[in-house]
């Protein structure tokens, strides 16, 4: 069932809003130290471009995100007026009553962005409007989740629910014209996670995709174990995801994908109207060559410091002979950053190879459903290709001011290492952390890597523009980049910030001295307790049976 905005809940937006405004609580856009010339820097997209690292957002990665950091270097060229919906460590709104122009929200895909549920992956016959995908709240104390933290207050202000796709609509529409701006330079990245449940082998729900070995966490987590199979019966989990029904269900079909796309970006170009405004449309890279998803060399390298005697079962898809290069390292099989975690901490815990082993084969055969195998690589890459073609195609037709901006293949080609590139001496690949691009989830750019992608990005706007934006030394950043690993031992630092949830998880693998490669990893006396309450966390909320069940079991409080 389609959800649509109450009369009542309407009316208290419209009264609410006009109370906030007279009493000057609210902050609609200030042109006031700015000229009427004045862009309005508008981001419209996913993880990426709200600012997200290790699967957290918060200030701190937000503003070493690459659109933050376009906004730093336009603003020494031109007046650009540019909001941030800042969350602090908390993940609080910092100022709520501010309306943002950064819109985009992590998770995002083409269809959330209206406010839409993909049928595919939410398991339901058609496309609905959920209420999870839109701000609707009065109050910031009643946020409930990242839309609210957001879009608010452009919900009040237009006296009504909204998407981020709505919310872009009301700033050209409604914010910039009662703030005298009428320049917009929008930037447009959407379409990563129309890809990325099928690629990292989580998401999507009814049932939600966890690629969790549980047949080997049931003597580390016997209750946790207990409570996981629960909830695949009740057809909520599913820890399968790399099968061939699984991989087709969360992948966009790109027939759904070309209607979608062209749905946005002719709205954003209609909103638009007689605003001069640019459109800069980024194309998307291949998650298969992001550092999350583990090859063989990566499982051997990493698991040969826990037990030198590890190695890949014969059944799992080898991209180079043992201790030979990788010399195309788009092929072989994949396993995901979740479960190589699972994996170092059973071995680091005493079991066996041939046990650990069990997660990747099972009476010698390849466990389908938690291996990526390269032929399924190959499927998620075409239909990349498809997405990009697409945005190309669509971009070309909506109007003479949108730009395409085609980083995916690029930095599919830097990660790769089809173009190389060295920064302070280092080589940027697709490697987990040894590869000096990615934040500890291994999907998400560290500060080296968004400041890359925000010159690829300024390169453009600039020549669009006619102005000469300065880019980012990445070397300088790298200097300061807490994602690199310095002393060459595979593992980071990472931020000075607590992580909740799965990134908990990621956070028991900071480095603990990056100055020494003596310095290994140690895993903490209660690790299982706290991979357990990181699990847990993702999954008791699932359903009012789970939460019981968890209870039942002892695992959260009555």
């Amino acid at each position: 069932m389609i959800r649509r905005p109450r009369r009542r809940h309407l009316l208290a937006l419209a009264c609410f809003g006009s109370v906030l405004l007279a009493a000057g609580i609210l902050r609609p856009l200030n042109a006031a130290d700015q000229t009427s010339s004045a862009w309005v820097l508008i981001g419209i997209g996913d993880s990426l471009t709200h600012g997200t690292m290790d699967v957290v957002v918060n200030a701190i990665n937000t503003a070493n995100a690459y659109l933050q950091r376009v906004r730093n270097s336009l603003v020494q060229r031109i007046p650009i007026a540019f909001s941030q919906p800042f969350l602090d460590e908390s993940g609080d709104r910092e100022s709520p009553f501010h309306v943002p122009t950064n819109l985009a929200v992590s998770g995002e895909d083409s269809f959330s962005i209206e406010g839409l549920a993909y049928y595919k992956r939410a398991g339901t016959p058609t496309s609905l409007i959920s209420e999870d995908l839109l701000a609707d709240k009065l109050l910031p104390r009643q946020f409930a989740d990242l839309h609210d933290k957001v879009l608010y207050p452009v919900n009040v202000l237009a006296r009504q629910p909204v998407s981020q796709m709505e919310s872009a609509e009301w700033l050209l529409t409604q914010g910039m014209p009662s703030a005298g701006l009428d320049h917009a330079l929008i930037v447009y990245w959407l379409g990563n996670n129309d890809s990325s449940t099928a690629a990292l082998g989580e998401g999507g729900s009814n049932p939600m995709f966890l690629p969790l070995p549980v047949d080997q966490l049931t003597p580390v987590l016997p209750g946790l174990s207990t409570l996981l199979k629960f909830g695949e019966a009740l057809g909520l989990l599913s820890f399968e995801p790399y099968t061939a029904s699984a991989i087709d269900r969360n992948l966009t079909l790109l027939a759904d994908f070309v209607d979608q796309q062209t749905r946005n970006l002719t709205r954003i170009v209609n909103a638009a109207g007689a605003i001069e405004r640019h459109i800069f449309v980024l194309t998307l890279p291949y998650y298969s060559a992001v550092g999350y998803l583990f090859d063989s060399e990566d499982l051997e390298y990493y698991l040969k410091k826990v037990n030198p005697a590890y190695s890949v079962p014969p059944t799992f898809k080898r991209v180079a002979p043992p201790g030979e290069p990788i010399t195309d390292p788009l092929q072989g099989d994949r396993i995901s950053l979740l479960t190589f975690g699972m994996m170092y901490a059973l071995l680091d815990s005493g079991f066996s190879v041939s046990f650990v082993n069990g997660v990747l084969e099972q009476n010698g055969q390849q466990r389908d459903g938690m291996v990526l195998s390269e032929a399924e690589v190959a499927g998620i890459m075409s239909r990349t290709d498809g997405f990009n073609a697409t945005l190309k195609a669509v971009a070309a037709s909506v109007g003479p001011h949108v730009h395409v901006v085609d980083i995916g293949p690029h930095l599919s080609d830097v990660l790769t290492g089809e173009i190389d590139l060295v920064i302070g001496g280092r080589q940027i690949g697709r490697k987990w952390i040894r590869g000096n691009a990615f934040s500890f989830d291994g999907v998400h750019p560290g500060y080296t890597g968004q400041a890359f992608v925000a010159n690829y990005v300024l390169e453009h706007v600039s020549t669009v523009l006619g102005v000469d934006a300065p880019l980012a030394d990445l070397a300088a950043v790298m200097e300061t980049d807490p994602y690199i690993d310095r002393d060459g031992d595979g593992w980071a630092a990472g931020p000075n910030y607590q992580n909740a949830g799965i990134g908990e998880v990621l956070f028991l693998f900071k480095d603990p001295d990056d100055t020494n490669p003596a310095a290994q990893v140690v895993l903490p006396e209660d690790v299982w307790e706290q991979i357990a309450r990181a699990l847990l966390g993702e999954v008791v909320g699932l359903s009012p049976a789970m939460r019981a069940e968890a209870e039942r079991l002892g695992l959260v409080a009555r």
